[in-house]
């Protein structure tokens, strides 16, 4: 690669050449059809409702001054709502959002194509943009609703402003280079690793940055920053400091990044979101190590170019490439959180890029080049073949590995519960999965996504069961869900109708959709005819059970809320008392939240009492209430409404 294929350098241009044009349009369309293709076909849990019900708040009108908390407990920046928010301007629906994602990620392979072609021709762009193209982890990575999964086109264009910038000394262009920096560090911290390479790039070409508009270039990029660190600044002068958890005591230095960053690139580890015993293609692996070969070939040969023909504008470029790909591994070989895989997407382009070059050379010295291309045609079939024998597998074991249930799914279980709340003229969808709290737990934050605009309150399945005053439909998690404790029986014995929704599994995982009636509350074995009243106005109404089982026992406490002006938390405790008064078995836990507390509703909270012996009776149960966290107790209240004592005693054999 003696000269530079820069049409404004050399004068030679190859972009008219139909079959440069025939061969780009092909690879975005195939890059087009692995990403956007079947976009019901695609992860969506808790990280991915979180980002949506943002994103759809922003496109209502809702100013985001942050994202979603990070898994340190940090919070993020706000910048992946701003940029999900756009498509969902023009489309309020999950998959807008999903394809948004896969069109970004073509747009990063045809700014590969251009950059290669600019300097190294067709053949070096074609290899680094099909790579890319078919790149297993990318297309995964391009098909769903995360923050991460925006990085590689704002990484191809930092990458390609720093080339007009550092290389061909447009120095106008370092205003871009700087916001695209700014840009990908706020979608996700894992790009941080591209500022120290910006930080080289300005110290080795100096001579070219014009410093005027790099102030111009790193005021926007703050600007950029400005909601956000307001926000930081509120968060500190309230709270005195800001959460943050690493998981890790002491920082360690390691080799995980570099093993990460070939293994997305090559595809290996993909399988594992899959059902357990799904081994992937064979013959992957033979073509995973042709891959590696090529990417490991491809660096070494720009670093020879480096220290040999450092002059060539290509060779610059080779750089810019090189520190592109090292940055995020740097950053990450001495680190005090785990280092995932998904921490290299901003990178995964540079690296084919690289190869590009390498293959790109060689292929152009060749008399006969068809066999080059037929070579690498049938590994690119491969990596095509094992992506397509992966979606296959989950398309017919769904929600049996890592990728869970399709979002396509969940999206028409949402659907059907719109239209059952029209048809029967619910009030509201009860989300009944496994935990209550949208920022905490999956099966909540996920519908509470595909529900949004719907009156929805969460609902515990394995802590309790809530039956409103008014009509409402109650969407049920999987059975996968069910602990113990479900009340999902109750749910069944409360239902005038059902309809379900079944994920053609082995396990037979389903949905359930339930029209309840108002006042639906099964009946109970006790139901007390003057109802215990508490301080906080609720009003204990009945029990049943103990109902024993291989090791402990059922109970149900059946109560019903006022209005909560107050929407504290409250706890239940059920204290289980022998004959001779000792306490022989404890349950507390949370009590419905008292934020979605409704006048009318019945609700019955299930406990788990554990028993290492049969107790002799006769057995008292003595139930309360109390604040939590403050743990205040909540006392009975007689007719006049003076406490009378800290728990009700019910006596349950004589």
């Amino acid at each position: 690669m003696a000269e530079s294929h820069v049409a404004g350098l050399t004068g030679e241009s190859r972009s008219r050449s139909w079959v440069g044009a025939a061969t780009f349009l092909g690879i975005l369309l195939l890059a087009a059809a692995v990403r956007l293709a079947l976009p019901g076909l695609t992860e969506f849990k808790a990280d991915e409702g979180r980002l949506l019900t943002a994103a759809l708040r922003m496109s209502d009108g809702e100013f985001a001054f942050r994202g979603i908390s990070s898994s340190v407990g940090f919070p993020n920046a706000p910048m992946s709502v701003w940029i999900y928010s756009i498509p969902l301007l023009i489309w309020q629906h999950p998959y807008a959002a999903t394809l948004f994602t896969g069109l970004l990620s073509v747009i990063a392979v045809a700014g590969i194509y251009w950059l290669g072609r600019r300097y190294w021709g067709v053949s070096a762009a074609t290899v680094a943009a099909l790579m890319l193209a078919v790149s297993p982890w990318a297309i995964l990575f391009s098909r769903k609703i995360w923050a991460q999964n925006l990085l590689p086109v704002f990484g191809v264009g930092w990458a390609i402003s720093a080339v007009l910038t550092f290389v061909e000394g447009r120095s106008r262009y370092i205003i871009f280079h700087l916001l695209f920096l700014a840009i990908a560090v706020q979608i996700h911290p894992a790009a941080i690793g591209l500022a120290p390479a910006t930080l080289l790039f300005l110290v080795v070409f100096h001579r070219r940055v014009d410093w005027r508009f790099l102030i111009i270039g790193g005021l926007l990029s703050m600007l950029t920053a400005a909601p956000f660190l307001w926000y930081l600044w509120g968060r500190i002068g309230a709270e005195g400091g800001l959460p943050f958890t690493t998981g890790q005591t002491v920082a360690e230095v390691s080799f995980d990044a570099l093993r990460l960053s070939f293994e997305i690139a090559i595809g290996r580890g993909i399988h594992a979101v899959a059902a357990p015993d799904y081994a992937g293609l064979p013959g992957v692996f033979a073509g995973q190590l042709v891959w590696l070969a090529i990417l490991l070939a491809g660096v070494g040969w720009c670093l020879y170019l480096i220290s040999r023909r450092w002059s060539n504008p290509a060779t610059q470029v080779a750089f810019i490439g090189l520190m592109w790909f090292l940055g995020p591994i740097i950053a990450f070989t001495w680190h005090r959180t785990p280092v995932y895989i998904h921490y290299f997407i901003i990178s995964l382009p540079a690296l084919y890029l690289l190869a590009g070059v390498l293959m790109g050379e060689l292929i152009d010295r060749m008399q006969a080049r068809w066999p080059a291309w037929l070579a690498l045609g049938l590994i690119v079939a491969l990596q095509l073949a094992a992506w397509v024998h992966l979606m296959g597998a989950i398309s017919r074991s769904p929600g049996m590995g890592g990728f869970g249930i399709p979002l396509g799914v969940k999206v028409a279980v949402a659907d059907r519960a719109r239209e059952l709340m029209v048809e029967t003229d619910a009030a509201e969808v009860l989300i009944v999965g496994d935990g209550s709290d949208p920022e905490r737990e999956d099966f909540p934050a996920e519908f509470r996504a595909l529900l949004h605009g719907v009156p929805v309150r969460y609902v515990d399945l394995n802590a309790e069961a809530v039956f409103p005053a008014s009509p409402s439909v109650a969407l049920l998690d999987t059975p996968a869900a069910d602990e113990r404790t479900s009340t999902r029986n109750l749910f069944e014995a409360a239902s005038a109708e059902a309809t379900a929704i079944d994920v053609d599994v082995n396990e037979g995982i389903a949905y359930t959709l339930y029209v309840l009636p108002p006042s639906a509350a099964p009946e109970m074995s006790v139901t007390w005819p003057s109802p215990v009243l508490l301080a906080n106005f609720v009003h204990l109404i009945g029990y049943d059970g103990p109902h024993t089982e291989s090791g402990g026992a059922l109970w149900d406490v059946r109560w019903r809320p006022a209005d909560n002006p107050d929407p504290a938390d409250y706890h239940l405790f059920n204290h289980l008392l022998d004959g001779a008064g000792v306490r022989v078995s404890q349950a507390d836990g949370a009590a419905f939240a008292g934020s979605q507390w409704r006048q009318g509703d019945v609700i019955i909270s299930r406990f788990w009492l554990p028993l290492s012996s049969r107790p002799q009776p006769p057995l008292i149960m003595r139930v309360g209430m109390y604040r939590y966290p403050s743990l205040e107790g909540v006392p009975l209240l007689d007719e006049a409404a003076n406490p009378v004592s800290d728990a009700l005693d019910i006596s349950l054999s004589k």
